[in-house]
């Protein structure tokens, strides 16, 4: 069997892995307009936190990015994979949410109290009235890519670089399944008019003494530390394709994050990055036939690529297996 999976992405990664460590022998080739370091995963802040998931199911988010935290436990286990262990401070200055079913089942989660709310307040000099906690993971993106993609060239999965208009382009004629992760691209090779994207900039520095990361959930900054760089951030503008930096943004994310640690205006900064999320009202996770050809759609991620990449992927594995086991019952 021939299978080709769109899009190198964290998501695209993670499937041809899945399908070719499951079926060996299966032809599985991965084709991406970019491959790391160059993808729009590369440049995120790699936090393990659920984000701009639209109306997608909190039962489903639970289960993908559960599956995705045990997957990053282990392999901060092994060491290699650039995977940070922290805490992450959730704060907010004018409301709070109920906490998701999916903080059961993560380390250390906790609401704060209010002599804890005071020592942040002292801390960050804002004054916040809620906040909660817990012990998370942070991926260096180009670091577990690059060890993803070493995993793939053992198992002699073929990666080229190009790209398809459609669905139905001719490079897909000669595969027997195609596996559908083009994130914003979805929106014109589907076409899926309901993928937008969530524009994205940040600042790379050198903040060698960050160990924690911190969410402003009312002002929008973010200060996100891994092993080799600290995120600073951000922004969220829906429906906005510009990929330049726009020093209005930078002047609004220095301003803030420096505002909660003055220190960070001491630091090196490594590189400006913008990147456009793929957002959708919902995470697509599904197969479909097209033209008779089996396609299992895996996109509108938003801002959870690194969130829920291993429990997508394991969707996707089993939707491709329905069709092994229907394909090979129909052979005898």
């Amino acid at each position: 069997m021939k299978v080709i999976v769109l899009g190198a992405g964290i998501n695209g990664t993670t499937c041809a892995l899945k399908i070719k460590q499951k079926y060996p022998d299966y032809d599985v080739t991965l084709l991406g307009a970019q491959f790391s370091p160059n993808t729009t995963g590369d440049g995120s802040g790699g936090l393990w936190y659920p984000y701009l998931c639209g109306n997608t199911p909190e039962a489903l988010i639970g289960k993908w990015g559960i599956e995705t935290y045990g997957l990053l436990l282990n392999l901060w286990r092994q060491g290699g994979y650039g995977i940070s262990l922290q805490p992450v401070y959730v704060m907010y200055r004018d409301g709070t949410q109920s906490a998701p079913e999916w903080t059961k089942h993560v380390f250390g989660y906790v609401e704060l109290d209010q002599k804890q709310l005071e020592y942040f307040n002292k801390l960050f000099s804002v004054q916040y009235i809620a906040g909660n906690t817990f012990n998370t993971f942070v991926v260096n993106p180009s670091t577990l890519l690059k060890r993803l993609e070493q995993q793939l060239d053992a198992l002699k999965v073929t990666r080229k670089q190009g790209s398809v208009k459609s669905l139905t382009d001719p490079i897909l004629r000669d595969y027997d399944v195609i596996i559908n992760c083009t994130g914003l691209g979805a929106r014109e090779v589907v076409p899926d008019d309901k993928v937008h994207p969530i524009r994205g900039q940040i600042l790379k520095v050198d903040a060698p003494w960050m160990f924690y990361t911190i969410q402003d959930k009312c002002s929008g900054h973010y200060i996100i530390p891994n092993d080799t760089f600290c995120v600073l951030g951000g922004t969220g503008q829906a429906n906005n394709y510009s990929t330049e930096v726009n020093n209005d943004d930078t002047d609004f994310i220095e301003r803030g994050c420096h505002n909660l640690i003055p220190s960070l205006k001491t630091a090196n900064i490594q590189k400006y990055f913008v990147g456009l999320r793929p957002a959708r009202d919902e995470v697509r996770a599904e197969a479909e036939r097209i033209n008779g050809k089996l396609c299992i759609h895996n996109y509108g991620h938003g801002g959870s690529g690194f969130t829920l990449f291993w429990g997508c992927g394991s969707t996707v594995l089993e939707l491709f297996e329905k069709h092994v086991a229907i394909n090979n019952t129909s052979k005898l």
